[in-house]
């Protein structure tokens, strides 16, 4: 078997149902009837930042940020983000994290985000749908990015596995989005890049 390791942001732990960070589980699941994959993304992605915790999402009176990026996902639930518009929900903590779209390389750019502890939101389109999913790693095969692994909010946690799907081949025309129900064709559409403006940590590597 090809030689493989795999580089994670530093602060994804495992348990039981998957993935953790800061001691809550990470992955937030969304309903069959909605479009607010990418809604969901962006609060994995605050909560895997340490920017807010798994609990503030039910308090009944949230911190004015959350409120805030969660009344602009709630508009577009039903309807799906553009990446200007996820790009507009992470505004309320722009003093803590910078978000961008990557526009040119966008395969290598991608690569280098994760290696530097960064996560990124990836839009990709399937014979059937449009869906946006969580880049927390990668996964190298004799030391070559191969696939990306990704939290995916249509998809059940992993237990004792911190991702729940990956995007295989990146950066080729053979791009497949695979989880434990199906492996698909796919092709990439966006990337947003996100990343605490202070860096706390140093994506961490597996074997």
């Amino acid at each position: 078997m090809a030689a493989q390791h795999f580089v994670m942001h530093s602060q994804l732990s495992v348990g039981r149902t998957g993935a953790l960070a800061h001691g809550d589980k990470v992955l937030l699941r969304q309903g069959e009837s909605d479009m607010a994959c990418g809604h969901h993304c962006v609060l994995m992605a605050l909560m895997l930042l340490g920017l807010i915790s798994r609990d503030a999402l039910y308090e009944d009176e949230p911190d004015e940020r959350l409120a805030e990026v969660c009344a602009i996902g709630q508009s577009r639930y039903f309807t799906g983000c553009s990446a200007t518009q996820l790009k507009e929900q992470f505004a309320p903590f722009a003093e803590h994290v910078h978000c961008r779209p990557l526009r040119c390389d966008v395969e290598a750019r991608t690569i280098a985000a994760l290696e530097s502890d960064h996560v990124c939101l990836v839009r990709f389109k399937s014979p059937s749908y449009s869906h946006w999913v969580l880049a927390v790693g990668v996964m190298y095969v004799q030391d070559k990015p191969h696939s990306l692994l990704v939290l995916d909010p249509l998809m059940d946690g992993v237990p004792l596995t911190p991702w729940n799907a990956l995007l295989e081949h990146w950066g080729s025309k053979k791009l497949r989005n695979t989880n434990a129900r199906w492996s698909e064709k796919a092709t990439l559409e966006k990337v947003v890049q996100v990343g605490l403006r202070v860096r706390r940590g140093k994506a961490i590597q597996l074997t």
